[in-house]
This record gives structure tokens, sequence and C-alpha cells, in this order.
């Protein structure tokens, strides 16, 4: 041991003893510092843990809820365009509503002719049709009956025929009070009628048939005065629009 330093010193041995002693002091304290630290750390990290997986759960939580919303919405909206879409048999009954609008909007047009036909074979368009007789009536139109015709083709709806009236001459108001009623109440898709030089003079003729499956989506234009149909129609079909300008303006 004489090698140590102060191994042979009392003065350097004593002073050596006590730093030692001082040393391993500091040296416990300082482990039992780290010690504590290191449970504090601990604790901090499994605490952060913790927090990262409730983070991570809530955004799964709402990228759950967001992708179920979406899921919904793409549903509703499938559903909505299926509805648009999925051919549905239609009501071919005028609701006493309607009944009473048609009522009301022809009534101030009293011993108006009208000539109202149907499809041979429709029962269902025949019955449709004899509703707006009875309205016609109700409304002091001139109404007789229901005529039954053939069509080369299976038409869809109603639609409203014209004789093409002289050019110094304007289809009654009655006409525009029709095509009007029809539109707000979705019976026509547009602010039309057919021009047809079978039709008498000055008769208008509704022609009925099986109603489509899903009921048009049009507003119905004010009318201020008596429409005339304008010469500029289309020759495939025999349509003209409803023009609410008097001819010479």
């Amino acid at each position: 041991m004489a090698i140590l330093p102060g191994w042979n010193s009392l003065d350097a041995a004593g002073s050596i003893a006590h730093s030692l002693h001082i040393a391993a002091m500091v040296v416990l304290a300082l482990l039992v510092i780290a010690e504590g630290m290191a449970l504090v750390y601990n604790d901090r990290k499994y605490a952060l843990i913790g927090a990262a997986e409730r983070d991570i759960t809530a955004r799964r939580d709402q990228e759950q809820r967001e992708a179920e919303e979406r899921h919904h919405n793409e549903i509703a909206e499938l559903q909505r365009r299926l509805q648009e879409t999925q051919p549905q048999q239609a009501s071919l009954l005028l609701t006493t509503t309607d009944q009473q609008r048609l009522i009301a909007a022809m009534s101030p047009f009293p011993g108006q002719q009208i000539d109202i036909t149907s499809m041979s074979g429709d029962p269902e368009g025949q019955q449709f049709a004899n509703d707006f007789v009875s309205v016609a009536q109700q409304a002091g139109w001139n109404a007789t009956g229901v005529n039954q015709a053939a069509f080369t083709t299976d038409p869809i709806g109603v639609e409203v025929l014209y004789r093409e009236p002289p050019p110094d001459n304007v289809p009654p108001p009655a006409l525009a009070a029709l095509v009007d009623i029809l539109m707000e109440l979705h019976i026509l898709p547009e602010r039309s009628v057919s021009i047809n030089d079978n039709v008498l003079p000055d008769v208008i003729r509704l022609v009925v048939r099986a109603m489509p499956a899903s009921p048009y989506l049009h507003s119905s234009p004010s009318s201020q005065k008596s429409p005339s149909i304008s010469n500029d129609r289309d020759a495939a079909n025999g349509t003209a629009n409803i023009d609410d300008t008097p001819p010479g303006q």
C-alpha cells in the first residue's frame, strides 16, 4: 500500500480519507437525484405515450366519423338519383287541389271550346282526361266529353294543340291561362303549344296520355297578355313557343 499517495503521512492520510468520504456522499446524492429524475422522466414518457395514443385514437375516430358521413351522403345522393331515374307509375288523377286551381284559372273564360282527347287502349289516361272534362265543365268551358284516338307512337304526358291563327289575330287568353296553370301543376314541361291544322279555329285541344314517371321541374312564368303563336316553329314536331308580345310589337 506504500504506493498510495500519503500512505505514510498522518496528515495526508486523514485529509485524503475526509475527501473520499465527501466524494462518496456527493456521488450518493447524485445517484439518488439521478434515480429520482429517472423515475420522473419515466413517468413523463408514459404520459406522452398515452397522450399520443389518445391523439391517434381521436384522429382515427374523427376519420371514421368523416368516412361514415361521406358514406351516408353518398347513399343519400344515390337514393335521390335513384328516385329521379327509377321508373314509377305516376298517379293519373287530378287531386282536389289541382282541380280547384284549374277551375280558378279557367273560370274567367267561360264558353271556351275545348276538345279533350285520350289515347285508345289507355284506361288510366282516359280517366285522367275525364278529370279534365269535369274541370272544364265546372269552369264553364264547352267540353262535351273525351274523344279517343290512336297514335303511331307511344306519347307521354299532356299536350296542348291549337290551330295557328291568321297573322293579324292572337290566340284567345284562355289558351295562355290553360298553359300557365298546367305548368304550375308540373303537367306541361314548358310554356308552348303544338300547332295542328286539324284543330278547328278557336278550339283548344288537350291530348292526354300516360303521365311521365317523375314530375317536370319548371316554374310557371307570369302571363299578363294574351299570347301569340310564333311563326318560327319547329317543322319536325309542329310545336311553337307562346310569345307574349302581340303581333306588330
